[in-house]
């Protein structure tokens, strides 16, 4: 079976139209056939079909499912379910056609085969019937893939009628291009080429003036400047750039040329997360632009190479900004601030997250390439995102390693040097064009219009000095403020070009080749603006003024200084400024953050330095964490907004006197890390500070109970009971009532971890009636609930979880709330009491959707499921089920186990065994571990191993009495007619 979805959606099976009259049932026909065959988990395919908000997704998709079903009739059998979601075995047959002829337009550009990409862009054109699924645009994921199938339709008429031009066609196209533009005046590229058309065809002031209008028209109705390329593309048009002629003579070509009419998709294109932007315009590169943006629109590995100031990081951030804005995903991982390779994944996830391509939360820390290149593989190859890696060369092993992984996913790396991996297709970044060169230094000069004809002789002068490298024309361009251009001309080819000239293939530092450039920038500055500079290199990832004030100023450089220092060193080009919303962030360069860090050393000032540095991260998370202790979310993203700085602060820490300190931050760090789950990384910290000289019983003692809780979430059970006994022998003779209680709170927690379920209750029962405060009581009620859940008593259980949620209506706590009505919703479950349970289930999804909170929905879907299973329901049971693991990152949860009890009780044994085949091969521990048992004891008897079962049977039976294991909805499962009671 085929579905056409390049206009009003169409499906076809030997040729015979196939009716599906309902648009739910088609949308569903649609968004598998775009799958390709691959499953669609059922909350993704839910949340296409209805958004986020919607009430009981999951059952409302079983009944649409249902009815397509019945709408193919004997072609039903093409929509399957496996346990990763609903699959069809039916194509977009139009689609891959016009992907087909795309990938051959696009091979067809890298070979500067003009025709051949005509033909190619008339083809995949000719399959459009229309917008694209026309007939759906009222569903959320029609609208937004029929919007971005428009677009691309748009994106292929311009590929087709540049190829034209460029065969010589300029005088046939205007006329088309006349009509696009009038259609989409705010579409740069139709501008652009339009302007183009009309100069090869001698108008040049035709074409200066349509770029005038689009500068008009993006100014007055978008508030923007035209893109870089369109203002150079003035300048070449105004200099009659002999490059702008075409590239071959005419010939007589067939033309990619859609009817007019039939083209009306908008230019805009879906939000997506932006690459911030710096403050200078893009010049140059234009070529190299146009080659990577069309790599890069396939599957690949590209790695963009060239020596230290070649502009690799600017170019690879103006393509991630350019194809995030044209709908597609774009994330941008700047590695130089990662100084060990097991910094590198938890980068990657991070940004993935942090840029929408994986869902908060998503991506295991402890584990994290899985996540990673699922979130790259999420999506049809249009939607998956390009993770860019900027800055690679002193990381080649470990992304080495993940590119390898991400094999056939796009992926853009930056780094002096190859990677050397199969399949790498390589990009050498040189100087720039001579043309080019001189632009970007009047560019960045500011001297538009006020170059004689002598000085440009004297600025081809001063960059070539530099090589035509970019950086080094920047610097020299910043010159200007307080050289004339024939001042500066007669100094810097006696001071840069030996070093300039030396550098290639020269053993020596990183970026030599600007060494003597930034000397002499710097010895041109005020001894103000040197200590400045030099003190800014000790900011990992850049800093804020306010960060710049508190750090940079001594006893002779006053805080009123730093501010005038940075606006002439932004001037002067050797500080960048980037803009992130109302924040200003001040970045130095690579190659100037080197130059800094070594003239700080040669000052003898960077451990000072470092010093005011680690204060600095330490008030700056205490202030932040003052008012409610990182209880909101954007409290736990402001620390994690400086966390290059934070992390260096704490890398440099461990073997000096900073040590001390450094133990404080990675306390203060505490809640941080584990809202974002963070775990390993919170657990290297502490264990190389914890040894820290000169710090108090108390604040080693509150170190270790953290330590020991982090060590904990990453399964070391053993280790953190060892770290938090010693917490406990610390905190007994200080009479700290507040420590005691943290340190026994965590150590009831590994007690349920380690399935010491009476230890637990015991050591938690006393926690909470030796409570100092309310709130610390409410913690403690809350895990004792757990505790007694577990052991088999839901009554004293609910008590527990009644007296937690108390405390936390009464202090407006949401996350407390969501949490303590999931709980309850589980005892209530496990009295009999289904309706209420239910009920506070639901309650708990209120709060949790308000929240975000992944862990708590998942949970309260199995609650609901246990629920379906008794009373019968197994197909419900089963939906819930399956709803709860599409939350599942690893297979040690509870959501494979009890999939595979309802799958037991439907009596597909096969698909039970795979499931807790790979929970057990996760190598689990703790509660889910004795479920999982029981559960294996249902398993062997449905599948007639009567003395297997029994054999675990006793097995289990003695393992859950050594824990004091009872949660009946486990226990339940060892009572079987078929075995000894």
């Amino acid at each position: 079976m085929d579905v056409l979805v390049l206009g009003p959606v169409q499906a076809w099976a030997d040729g015979v139209a196939v009716t599906v009259d309902r648009p739910l049932e088609r949308a569903v026909l649609v968004r598998l056939a775009l799958a390709n065959r691959v499953p669609v988990p059922d909350g993704r395919l839910a949340e296409d079909l209805w958004g986020a908000e919607v009430e009981r997704p999951v059952q409302r998709l079983r009944v649409v499912v249902s009815r397509l079903r019945a709408a193919l009739g004997p072609l039903a059998d093409v929509i399957g379910r496996t346990p990763a979601g609903y699959q069809a075995t039916v194509s977009a047959a139009d689609l891959l056609a016009a992907e087909a002829a795309a990938q051959r337009l696009h091979t067809a550009r890298r070979g500067g085969d003009h025709a051949a990409v005509a033909a190619a862009a008339r083809e995949a054109l000719a399959l459009w019937r229309g917008h694209a699924l026309a007939d759906l645009r009222t569903i959320p994921f029609a609208a937004a893939e029929g919007e971005r199938l428009d677009d691309w339709r748009l994106s292929l008429t311009v590929a087709g009628l540049e190829a034209n031009l460029e065969l010589g066609a300029a005088g046939e196209v205007v006329t088309e291009l006349t009509g696009l533009v009038a259609r989409h005046p705010l579409h740069e590229p139709l501008s652009c080429l339009l302007a183009l058309a009309l100069y090869r065809t001698g108008r040049q002031a035709d074409a200066l003036e349509r770029l005038a209008r689009l500068r008009r028209a993006l100014s007055e109705e978008l508030g923007v400047d035209p893109a870089p390329d369109t203002s150079a593309l003035e300048l070449r048009i105004l200099d009659h750039d002999p490059a702008l002629r075409a590239s071959v003579p005419r010939v007589v070509a067939e033309r990619a040329k859609p009817a007019a009419a039939s083209v009306e998709p908008e230019p805009q294109s879906r939000p997506a997360p932006q690459v911030s932007a710096p403050m200078t315009s893009f010049v140059g590169r234009g070529r190299e632009f146009a080659t990577l943006t069309t790599r890069l629109a396939a599957p690949g590995l590209t790695t963009v190479v060239g020596v230290a100031g070649s502009g690799k990081s600017r170019l690879a951030a103006e393509l991630a900004r350019s194809i995030g804005q044209s709908g597609r995903p774009a994330v941008l991982v700047e590695l130089a601030p990662l100084g060990r390779a097991e910094d590198v994944l938890p980068a990657v996830a991070a940004a993935l997250e942090a840029g929408g391509s994986a869902a908060a939360g998503s991506i295991d820390p402890n584990g994290p390439l899985p996540g990673i290149i699922a979130a790259l593989a999420g999506g049809d190859d249009r939607e998956r995102p390009l993770l860019v890696l900027d800055n690679a060369e002193h990381l080649l092993g470990p992304v080495t390693e993940l590119v390898t992984a991400a094999e056939g996913f796009s992926v853009l790396v930056t780094s002096q040097q190859p990677l050397g991996v199969p399949g790498e297709s390589v990009y050498p970044l040189g100087p720039l064009d001579r043309s080019v060169g001189v632009a970007l230094f009047i560019e960045r000069a500011g001297l538009h219009g006020l170059v004689t004809a002598a000085e440009r002789d004297e600025l081809v002068a001063i960059c070539a000095a530099v090589d035509w490298l970019p950086l080094g024309i920047e610097l020299a361009a910043g010159l200007t403020r307080t050289l004339t251009i024939s001042q500066l001309a007669q100094r810097i080819d006696d001071r840069v070009r030996l070093l300039v000239g030396g550098a290639r293939g020269a053993a020596g530092g990183r970026h030599t080749s600007l060494r003597v450039a930034l000397d002499w920038s710097y010895e041109l500055l005020a001894e103000r603006e040197r200590a400045v500079l030099r003190r800014l290199g000790v900011f990992a990832g850049g800093c804020t003024l306010e960060a710049a004030e508190a750090v940079v100023p001594d006893g002779e450089l006053e805080r009123g200084d730093v501010a005038p220092a940075m606006a002439d060193l932004v001037n002067r080009n050797l500080v960048t400024v980037q803009t992130d919303g109302a924040t200003r962030r001040f970045t130095l360069l690579e190659t100037v953050r080197d130059y800094a860090l070594a003239r700080l050393s040669e000052a003898d000032e960077i451990e000072q330095l470092r010093a005011r540095h680690l204060l600095w991260c330490l008030d700056l998370v205490r202030t932040i964490g003052a008012p409610d202790d990182f209880a909101a979310a954007e409290s736990v993203a402001a620390v994690f907004a400086e966390w290059p700085n934070i992390l260096a602060a704490l890398e440099r820490a461990p073997g000096t006197p900073r040590a001390t300190d450094g133990l404080r931050l990675a306390v203060e760090m505490h809640v941080p890390w584990l809202a974002r789950a963070w775990f390993r990384e919170a657990q290297r910290h502490y264990a190389a500070l914890t040894d820290a000289a000169d710090i108090a019983a108390h604040e080693l003692a509150q170190a270790l109970s953290h330590y020991g809780f982090h060590t904990l979430m990453t399964g070391d059970l053993e280790s953190a009971a060892v770290q938090l006994a010693k917490a406990g022998e610390l905190a007994a003779p200080l009479d700290d009532p507040e420590l005691a209680q943290t340190v026994r709170y965590y150590q009831g927690i590994v007690d349920i971890e380690r399935c010491r379920l009476p230890e637990a209750v015991a050591r938690l029962r006393e926690g909470e009636r030796l409570a100092v405060r309310e709130t610390q009581g409410s913690s403690f009620a809350d895990a004792l609930g757990t505790a007694l859940l577990y052991s088999g008593d839901p009554a004293e259980a609910l008590a527990a979880y009644t007296r937690s949620s108390k405390v936390d209506a009464a202090h407006e706590d949401e996350h407390g709330l969501s949490r303590g009505l999931s709980n309850q919703a589980k005892a209530l479950l496990g009295l009999g009491r289904v309706e209420e349970a239910l009920a506070a289930a639901e309650e708990s999804d209120r709060y949790a959707r308000r929240l975000d909170d992944r862990q708590i929905l998942p949970l309260n879907d199995l609650t609901r499921a246990a629920a379906a299973l008794t009373a019968g329901s197994l197909d419900a049971a089963e939906s819930y089920c399956r709803a709860a693991l599409a939350h599942e990152e690893d297979a040690t949860g509870l959501a494979r186990i009890d999939l595979a009890d309802v799958l037991l009780a439907q009596g597909d044994t096969a698909a039970a065994r795979q499931l807790l085949d790979e929970f057990f091969a996760a190598a689990p521990g703790g509660v889910p571990l004795l479920a999982a048992r029981a559960i294996s004891v249902t398993l062997l008897r449905a599948e007639g191993d009567d003395a297997g079962a029994r054999a675990l049977l006793e097995q289990v039976r003695a393992e859950f009495a050594a824990a004091g294991f009872g949660w009946q909805r486990y226990t339940d499962r060892l009572v079987d007619p078929g075995l000894p009671a």
